[in-house]
């Protein structure tokens, strides 16, 4: 049974890989433009196939991180612990990325919230529901916990799938430019250090997520 876990978590973590790459491929000439397209598609399939599989295979998601089993004052402290540590990284970290890679974060691709109430408006909505719960639903619980329980299920293999799945969750925002991929790897570091501070509720994680990500677009809102 860990062999056929080892396997689905490395399809999975691999097909999460080749959604990343597929994303940075948009606008270029050939296959590689045309199969971009099929990024989100295939990130959400994934997403759906791999929960089926694990509960399946006996990977312990319970209830995939959707229960509380501590007060929401705690749940609320932990996120707003979470915002704060990203956003004091962002400010300290930026001007290094910039000096490392020659550039910031390559955001073009939310451009059209400059200054536009609907553009933000829809892009918040779809912040809050495909990255803030569906983006924690596949790495912090499903990618995470697969990787622990890969990995041995040991307070070392929790370490180290904490460390795995912040890199591929960097990987997969490729589409932003290396200080893009090293800045998402910070994020997912602290994302998945507050789902495991939660004892594997997803809800610190997802409320900071869908915070961070507003106080972004608001900026970029207002800097249209």
């Amino acid at each position: 049974m860990r062999t056929k876990v080892n396997i689905l978590v490395a399809g999975f973590a691999l097909g999460l890989i080749t959604c990343g790459w597929l994303r940075t491929q948009a606008g270029a000439a050939g296959i590689a433009g045309t199969l971009s397209g099929f990024a989100t598609p295939l990130y959400i399939g994934l997403t759906v196939a791999a929960a089926f599989s694990f509960i399946r295979a006996g990977v312990p998601v319970h209830r995939l991180g959707f229960f509380i089993n501590s007060r929401p004052i705690v749940y609320l402290a932990l996120a707003a612990a979470g915002v704060g540590l990203l956003q004091l990284s962002g400010v300290v970290l930026q001007p290094l990325w910039e000096q490392l890679f020659g550039a910031g974060r390559d955001l073009n691709r939310f451009k059209d919230v400059g200054g536009s109430v609907s553009a933000l408006v829809a892009t918040l909505a779809l912040s809050w529901t495909f990255a803030a719960v569906g983006e924690e639903l596949t790495f912090r619980i499903l990618l995470m916990r697969g990787l622990a329980y890969a990995l041995g299920n040991s307070r070392i293999a929790f370490g180290a799938a904490l460390i795995l799945q912040a890199v591929i969750f960097g990987l997969v925002h490729a589409y932003q430019g290396p200080a893009g991929i090293a800045g998402a790897t910070i994020s997912g570091l602290v994302f998945g250090a507050l789902t495991l501070a939660a004892r594997g509720s997803i809800w610190p994680a997802m409320l900071a997520h869908g915070l961070n990500n507003t106080i972004g677009l608001l900026q970029l809102y207002q800097g249209g």
